[in-house]
């Protein structure tokens, strides 16, 4: 804005110095007439005007004077105003790019942020999944080693508050025990609509792969945003062993996402008043929002023509974002941070 400010005062003093020397042309050149025209009429008068003459000349040559010295001082002026603009065009192109540059390593950070923490969501599930009182229950099939299961399940959930729940369940997909009272047991089937991650983690060869489902509404925990990470039981707790049915730990979306979008952006009271930060997923739909708005609708602000970049719209927006790098083994699902300000300038 300051920027802004200082090359409208330049230009104005531009369009100043050219008026006034267009003005002081037409003086100088009225002058410089009357003065040739007195010298006219002196010469008329004859010996009765040399007096006149004389003063005619100097009137001449004293507009003469005018002429260039205001020709002379238009230039110097014009100089020192083309070298302000040249230097305040640079400056702001030089805060252009640290405002873009500041943008887009905002939504990178943003996007690393929350890809490290769900990195530790795909080693707690496959972790976990080797508990005995889960293979156990799964398979004795009975409440007792249920009863024990949903313990357990309840410690886990107790001391990792990142969770809205953790489920486990049988390969025909019911509930056999959950973190949470409430969330109905033995259910026939998954009331979600994303619980296409059912099936894939109950034909997951090994152990130590996972599947992960995208952000959605859990139909089990009153339509709670989630995203959640899942695998396969196993006989015995063994990586190879015979998959007794499935582990999912519902990741709370909802809260964590909020963080990241509002409380680690660490902006200024200023800033937001002009400032949107955004998470979209691999198909540039938002999935988490600074003001809550436009869940899972489409980005469509952006073209995002590299993995990283800033972008300027023609109002002045700037739209800072990121692809994910990915976390040690987990590519992070190509999701963005983006930062849209549109702040002007």
């Amino acid at each position: 804005m300051r920027g802004a400010v200082l090359k409208t005062t330049i230009d104005q003093i531009s369009r100043r110095v050219d008026s006034f020397g267009r003005m002081n042309d037409k003086v100088a050149m009225q002058s410089h007439i009357l003065a040739v025209n007195s010298m006219i009429e002196a010469a008329r008068a004859g010996q009765h005007g040399r007096g006149f003459s004389v003063v005619a000349a100097e009137m001449k040559q004293l507009s003469d004077q005018t002429k260039d010295h205001a020709d002379q001082f238009r230039q110097d002026v014009m100089a020192i105003v083309t070298q302000a603009t040249e230097a305040t065009s640079d400056l702001l192109g030089a805060l252009d790019r640290a405002a873009a540059d500041e943008l887009t390593e905002k939504a990178q950070t943003l996007v690393q942020l929350i890809v490290r923490n769900l990195f530790e969501r795909t080693a707690d599930v496959r972790w976990w999944a080797t508990d005995a009182a889960f293979w156990q229950a799964l398979e004795a099939g009975d409440p007792a080693r249920a009863a024990e299961a949903h313990l357990r399940l309840g410690t886990i959930h107790r001391y990792y508050t990142v969770y809205t729940d953790l489920v486990l369940l049988d390969l025909e997909g019911r509930i056999v025990a959950s973190a949470v009272d409430g969330v109905p047991r033995m259910a026939t089937s998954l009331p979600d609509e994303g619980s296409g991650w059912f099936g894939q983690a109950a034909r997951l060869a090994s152990g130590h792969d996972y599947v992960v489902s995208d952000v959605y509404r859990s139909g089990l925990h009153q339509d709670r945003r989630v995203i959640v990470y899942a695998t396969a039981v196993r006989e015995g707790g063994a990586a190879e062993g015979r998959a007794l049915g499935v582990l999912a730990v519902y990741f709370d979306w909802e809260k964590e996402a909020r963080t990241i979008v509002r409380d680690e952006a660490g902006f200024s009271p200023a800033q937001w008043e002009t400032r949107r930060v955004l998470l979209l997923d691999k198909d540039r739909r938002i999935i988490a929002a600074s003001d809550d708005a436009g869940f899972l609708e489409a980005f469509a602000e952006g073209q995002f023509s590299a993995a990283r970049g800033c972008e300027a719209r023609p109002d002045g927006t700037r739209i800072g974002y990121a692809r994910t790098l990915g976390y040690q083994d987990y590519d992070g699902l190509g999701w963005y941070g983006v930062v849209v300000d549109r702040a002007a300038r």
